[in-house]
């Protein structure tokens, strides 16, 4: 009863948010730029996401925090922003913006915590740093070994999102295809080496 109606929910999350042509989302920026177009070609790959008890936990942990960060500092949460840059809109929706400040946080869950904050989430912020005119952005990790917080200061000016809009480097990483719902059909596909 609770397993089925919590996947239930996720799915209907999970369809909340449809793309636009012209609209590139803050995440979009940060991963492979293949993945919004599988995402687009193949929707039933990007919804058996929502089945992965990893991005359930991480959900949750996210759902939980914010709804303590409404109550302890007047939070808002799950905030959207946009801005036009050329012919394109840069949209985001940051996990919370602390009350009568330029404060966002941003949670992240991880498997373990070596080399916590990772680089693509700093990217992330100093996105959402840009995007909302903030003063800084807070990373805060729930990992099993331990829960922490950075703070991001930097933001990227508008020289760099072109750039990052520009950058069809694919993959981004070379660790994201081993994270991948798209993969297995991928021509791109990086596999490490030992």
């Amino acid at each position: 009863m609770i397993v089925e109606r919590l996947f239930q929910w996720r799915i209907e999350e999970h369809n909340k948010h449809k793309r636009e042509n012209d609209v590139v989302w803050v995440t979009d920026l940060i991963y492979c730029p293949l993945k919004p177009k599988y995402e687009a070609k193949y929707p039933i790959l990007s919804e058996a996401n929502c089945y992965d008890p990893n991005t359930m936990q991480g959900l949750l942990v996210h759902v939980g925090l914010e709804k303590l960060l409404e109550k302890w500092f007047n939070a808002k949460t799950e905030v959207e922003a946009e801005r036009s840059l050329g012919n394109k809109r840069v949209r985001g929706r940051i996990d919370a913006l602390l009350e009568n400040s330029r404060i966002g946080i941003e949670i992240k869950t991880a498997k373990a915590d070596s080399y916590i904050p990772y680089e693509h989430h700093i990217e992330q912020a100093k996105t959402y740093n840009w995007l909302s005119n903030l003063d800084k952005t807070i990373l805060v990790y729930v990992t099993p070994e331990r829960v922490a917080e950075y703070e991001i200061a930097e933001s990227y000016n508008d020289a760099e999102i072109k750039n990052m809009l520009n950058n069809l480097k694919i993959p981004r990483y070379d660790w994201e295809c081993s994270y991948c719902s798209y993969s297995h059909i991928c021509p791109n596909k990086v596999v490490k080496r030992k």
